[in-house]
């Protein structure tokens, strides 16, 4: 397999001139590993690149670096190298991803590539693995040089990352009992700044932070018995450089399955001396830290209920076509979010579609996308008042395209891949004739399929779905997207206050005309002197809380037992994303969320087309449909 097979286009292309702050910024907004420098965007002619190594060595938020002070010029990749060799060349010099260029003789960038990136292109390219399972290949030595706390500073992590050319490290509860509760890589540091511990523009460092300001909680682990395919898929997917591998019985760390090990699976088998374990059928199981999150693949996210039922095997017998409309308000690619925001109001809508200056649709904006975006590249009450936001940063622009003769079991399944809240219907020479959102599809199935599930059929398993009113703000964000959920309970232990909902986030007042961005002041009062009496005040200023952005539900939820069809009609009367469930003890079981239910009628799209049975409608034709640009 060659180079040019799995080389895919920058995402981050920058001058040799980019701050490097700014190219620091690029990659974490587009969650890409690697920037390349050119002369130009018209010759691509390459002066160098930047990954996430080299950015997280700027430790403040100010720096005169340039790209060009930061930048390596090797290791590359050419378009017509052997992929083993790359491989080899990347593992070497540890490097996550580099440049392909077109050849020695014409240095021009043609594209990049990561360590995660191939293992994606083995698994579409249907490779099988030479070594089956992660204790084949997975790596035991010098165990300890993986490892950290959550109480070690962060430096020092940092060091091993920088100057030691590690992926990242393992969090255990400590060094005597190795338990996983998380990691920390490189792709961490790049997401967050709260570990600086030096700024240019001041004298002196700050407090170090810990391991645990940053830590990803909750990583799913492997055990050596793992088929070598599912751990290859968690990673990929996720871009985990390293997944730790534990003891079934004791949950104890015994190895640790780094990206370069899964390529070595693929390409060069098992590691010299190691047995071959009986294989597993099991995906990698999740670690259960205090603070339990997990990540969950597109496959798997298709099976979360709390309660399994047999799969429906008949479509409802509506098309696309049946429930499309014709046409979604529009806005234009340069404009700002708040512009988005006001006309998400005006037109009372979830969802715009984005043109370009010729009119073309190249993305579309949800109220989800606007959260996701904004919400998570930084604390929403971290973000200035002046900050200004242009569409193209929050803007879906993968976005499903179905035919007008598929049922919408189908489209529901093809969204849910995609985790996209609209899909374009377009005829047979792929123009838009209509669009679908996420609540044509939840109307359909309440006109249409009463009775056909219960609550505990469709709702996320466990407790995923509830949060403490005073979680902040972050979390219940976070938790929605690493979920694919788009709302919350809010549960105070033993009354439930409201649902934290997607299609409401984006209005909340986090900003006040007078005092700027909303925060909570929180006083103690001390004594100045020993004996003295209390008059010294200390206050601390903390982000807003779920509380801050609830929407109050009082002894509104269903059931675990009541049919979907209830749920939906109360999604409806208080215009939320989702609503508290309970079980028949009157125990806080969740959510249902909209999501959920798009998920039930994908699964049935699966269900048929892994029989083999088709999924399609006897076609109707609709007239072509454009959006309405304002």
């Amino acid at each position: 397999m060659k180079v040019w097979e799995v080389a895919r286009k920058p995402r981050v292309i920058v001058g040799p001139d980019t701050p490097a702050t700014v190219v620091r910024a690029l990659l974490r907004d587009n969650e890409e590993p690697i920037a390349v420098v050119v002369d130009n965007e018209k010759n691509m002619k390459f002066q160098g690149y930047v990954t996430w190594r080299e950015v997280i060595q700027i430790t403040s938020h100010y720096s005169n670096l340039r790209a060009k002070d930061v930048a390596l010029d090797w290791p590359v990749a050419y378009k017509e190298d052997d992929l083993e060799e790359v491989v080899k060349r990347m593992e070497e010099e540890k490097v996550y991803a580099v440049p392909v260029l077109d050849s020695k003789d014409n240095p021009v960038v043609v594209g990049v590539v990561s360590i995660a990136d191939i293992v994606r292109a083995l698994m579409a390219a249907g490779y099988e693995p030479i070594a089956e399972t992660v204790a084949e290949v997975m790596t035991t030595e010098k165990l300890e040089e993986y490892i950290t706390t959550q109480e070690e500073r962060v430096n020092r992590v940092w060091s091993d990352l920088v100057y030691h050319g590690k992926l990242g490290k393992v969090v255990v509860r400590s060094k005597e009992e190795p338990i996983p509760v998380g990691i920390i890589s490189l792709r961490e540091f790049v997401e967050t700044g709260r570990w600086f511990f030096h700024r240019e523009s001041e004298r002196g460092l700050k407090t170090v932070a810990r391991v645990r300001t940053i830590m990803l909680r909750g990583a799913p682990v492997a055990t050596p018995e793992t088929p070598i395919q599912y751990a290859a898929k968690i990673m990929a997917e996720n871009d985990f450089p390293i997944l730790p591998v534990i003891d079934e019985e004791t949950g104890k760390l015994v190895g640790v399955l780094t990206i370069y090990d899964v390529v070595r699976a693929y390409l060069e088998g098992a590691k010299p001396g190691r047995a071959k374990p009986v294989k597993k059928a099991a995906l990698p199981i999740e670690v259960k830290p205090e603070e339990r999150v997990t990540y969950a693949t597109a496959e798997t996210v298709l099976q979360q209920v709390l309660v399994a039922k047999p799969q429906v095997e008949a479509l409802i017998g509506l098309s696309a076509a049946d429930i499309a409309r014709p046409e979604l308000p529009a806005v234009t690619v340069n404009d700002t979010v708040e512009h988005a925001r006001r006309m998400m109001l005006r037109y009372r809508t979830n969802y715009l579609l984005v043109v370009d200056e010729k009119g073309e649709i190249v993305g579309v904006v949800s109220k989800w996308s606007m959260l996701r975006a904004i919400g998570l590249k930084g604390p929403i009450w971290k973000r200035r008042v002046h900050d200004r936001y242009f569409i193209d940063y929050v803007m879906d622009t993968e976005i499903p395209r179905v035919k007008a003769d598929d049922s919408i079991e189908q489209v529901a399944l093809k969204m849910t891949e995609a985790k996209a809240e609209v899909a374009i219907v377009v005829d047979d020479e792929g123009r838009p004739v209509g669009f679908i959102t996420k609540d044509d599809l939840v109307d359909a199935y309440a006109k249409l399929q009463a009775g056909r599930a219960k609550v505990e059929n469709v709702m996320t398993p466990g407790r995923i779905g509830i949060v403490h009113p005073h979680h902040s703000l972050y979390h219940a964000v976070k938790k929605m997207q690493t979920f694919y959920l788009d709302a919350l309970t809010v549960y105070d232990g033993s009354k439930i206050i409201g649902v934290v909902s997607a299609n409401r986030l984006p209005f909340v007042a986090y900003e006040d005309a007078v005092t700027g961005i909303k925060s909570r002041r929180l006083v103690w009062v001390r004594k100045l002197v020993r004996g003295a009496a209390k008059k010294g005040r200390y206050v601390k200023v903390t982000p807003l809380l779920v509380m801050d952005a609830t929407v109050p539900l009082r002894d509104v939820y269903v059931k675990t037992s009541d049919d979907v069809v209830k749920a939906i009609e109360l999604m409806r009367e208080y215009n939320v994303d989702g609503i508290p469930v309970v079980d028949e003890e009157g125990r806080v079981a969740g959510v249902v969320t909209k999501t959920d239910i798009v998920r039930e009628l994908a699964r049935t799209a699966r269900l048929r087309i892994e029989r083999g049975e088709t999924v399609k409608i006897e076609k109707k034709e609709k007239p072509e449909a454009k959006p309405k640009a304002q």
